[in-house]
């Protein structure tokens, strides 16, 4: 009898620690893919011109939330990818920015630089290392593989260091990126994942498929008079590259990779080919079928972020044809995605979403000759002119230890020698910039960590307050107004776009499922992209992770 109850206990444990292995109801593996500044016009101002097995399966086969934003700012890559797999504003999960200003250092960091690891599987040294320490909460993946036991793997891909290795969080088996710095242009990791990569990362590397990529001309996927969607091919809006005399098709890379070549700069060039989108689906797919993706009875997470529509839009606008063209070609690359996971993993057993971590806001010159609002933020007058009026209400001093357009960090040891209240600062900082032309909304840190904002730009910018981080004013500009260094720079200047902001048109991204336990349909309703996480924490009956704001999309569930 007491062996008896000896081999129950036993089982009984075994049972436990299996259970996630074992609920064949619940996907084989997840595939997030993230679209970098896809805004939720490009889901259908090119959807007559897209393919059957891409973006249109997605609205097709799957669920649609045709109403979601990004609901913090800024809204910006680091911020975006971090927040879908935590499910939670930079406010709690600490990455506030692409970079932030450190007091303590007196300089900016970056999102995921980490002086203390290295860099594997790069030909060059790269004095840069990465890791995911500045992430200040748990993300889906790492609940994944906290629950089952470090059994199911977590992948993470992209062009970006950033956009693999936040969603990756910090017990990802691997994140990878593509390495522009070294030749000839390989897919990366860390050492804080690994000491070098494993043998088909190296074997893949090996193909120099970066190499082919850029020995080939860019030109339009269909006849160029059929891009219609678009403005001409040549316009004052977007800047000629590589020597170009015109912003025009073709792009021969082989040609233009010459005169980068000396200043090893050539394989940067693959983020403004469509050949890097290519690239990434290939090493994608090398990665579902050499790790085993979806195949065992641990349900296994893949993050797939595509980042040369970001690289196109900074560079050209959404309203070029090269932006078309590169979303065309995308979605062909979905179709070859979504077809390998049919027949490797199976239809029936993954779970796939697609979102963007942020949109963009249109060429603010393109807006302006069209009579809409289109201006730039004067920073360095704003910083002048803040200066100047502190200087000469408190006295001679350094007042403003940094201001980078979004946020006023004051000198705190000035503020202490001045025997000043630093709120009352803080609150005569926000004051004064809100009288300068463009500024909309000016908070201070005070005000952002003792109220509480339900709605509109204020919640956005408290959503995105960090308060070991973030600056003394965080400050909103009017609607089409854009931050740009260059105190000489006018709007009828700008070429190309940029993003950051609370405003619509740099929030409102595609968010849409597909595949395991999916139903079809589409839904107006009012969601996040952090509503992404806690709703696979439901597909996968998991622990949610430590700071989720986000809530299930209950539409999955009924």
């Amino acid at each position: 009898m007491r062996n008896f109850y000896i081999f129950l206990l036993l089982f009984i444990i075994g049972y436990s620690y299996q259970g996630l292995a074992q609920d064949s109801n619940k996907p084989k593996l997840v595939v997030g893919v993230i679209i970098d500044q896809m805004g939720f016009d490009q889901l259908y101002k090119y959807h007559d011109r897209y393919g059957e097995t891409g973006f249109k399966r997605l609205i097709r086969d799957g669920f649609n939330f045709k109403n979601a934003n990004v609901n913090y700012i800024p809204s910006e890559t680091a911020p975006g990818h971090a927040s879908i797999y935590t499910g939670t504003t930079p406010a709690y999960h600490g990455i506030i920015g692409n970079s932030w200003y450190d007091r303590d250092l007196g300089n900016y960091v970056g999102n995921v630089i980490d002086s203390n690891e290295k860099i594997v599987g790069s030909i060059n040294e790269n004095p840069n290392g990465t890791s995911p320490k500045n992430l200040a909460a748990t993300t889906i993946t790492d609940e994944l593989r906290l629950r089952s036991k470090f059994k199911s793997k977590v992948i993470s891909v992209s062009i970006k260091d950033r956009a693999a290795i936040l969603p990756g969080g910090k017990s990802a088996n691997a994140a990878y990126w593509f390495d522009w710095e070294s030749s000839p242009g390989y897919f990366v990791s860390s050492s804080f994942y690994m000491k070098k990569v494993p043998k088909w990362v190296s074997k893949f590397n090996e193909l120099g498929k970066s190499n082919i990529y850029l020995n080939h001309s860019w030109n339009t996927l269909y006849p160029l008079s059929t891009y219609t969607a678009s403005s001409p091919d040549n316009n004052k809006y977007e800047p000629s590259l590589g020597g170009k005399s015109s912003p025009t098709f073709p792009y021969d890379f082989k040609t233009m990779r010459e005169k980068y070549v000396k200043s090893g700069l050539e394989y940067q060039l693959l983020l403004v080919s469509p050949g890097g989108n290519s690239l990434l689906t290939e090493f994608a797919i090398a990665a579902i079928e050499n790790e085993e993706l979806g195949m065992d009875e641990y349900p296994d997470i893949l993050n797939v972020s595509y980042s040369i529509t970001d690289v196109i839009g900074h560079t050209f606008g959404p309203q070029s044809v090269e932006m078309e063209d590169i979303y065309l070609r995308l979605d062909k690359n979905l179709g070859e995605l979504f077809a390998t996971l049919d027949s490797k993993v199976g239809k029936d057993d993954y779970l796939l979403f697609l979102t963007s971590d942020h949109a963009a806001i249109p060429v603010v010159s393109y807006l302006r000759d069209n009579k809409l609002d289109g201006d730039i933020a004067r920073i360095v007058e704003y910083n002048n002119q803040l200066k100047s009026f502190l200087e000469a209400k408190y006295g001679a001093g350094s007042w403003i230890d940094n201001f980078d357009g979004d946020q006023v960090y004051l000198n705190k040891n000035t503020v202490d020698e001045k025997k000043l209240v630093l709120p009352v600062i803080q609150q005569e900082v926000a004051d004064f910039l809100m009288t300068q032309k463009g500024v909309y909304l000016a908070l201070t840190a005070h005000e952002l960590q003792t109220k509480t904002y339900e709605e509109g730009l204020r919640k956005t910018i408290q959503n995105g307050y960090h308060p070991k981080r973030s600056g003394d004013v965080l400050i909103s500009y009017n609607s089409g107004t854009i931050l740009n260094p260059d105190p000489q720079m006018v709007v009828e200047r700008v070429k190309g776009t940029v993003h950051g902001s609370g405003y619509s048109y740099d929030t409102h991204v595609p968010l849409l499922w597909m595949g395991s336990g999916i139903p079809k349909g589409e839904s107006v309703r009012s969601v996040n992209p952090i509503d992404i996480t806690p709703s696979l924490a439901m597909f996968l009956n998991l622990q949610l992770p430590s700071a989720v704001q986000g809530k299930p999309l209950s539409e999955l569930f009924d």
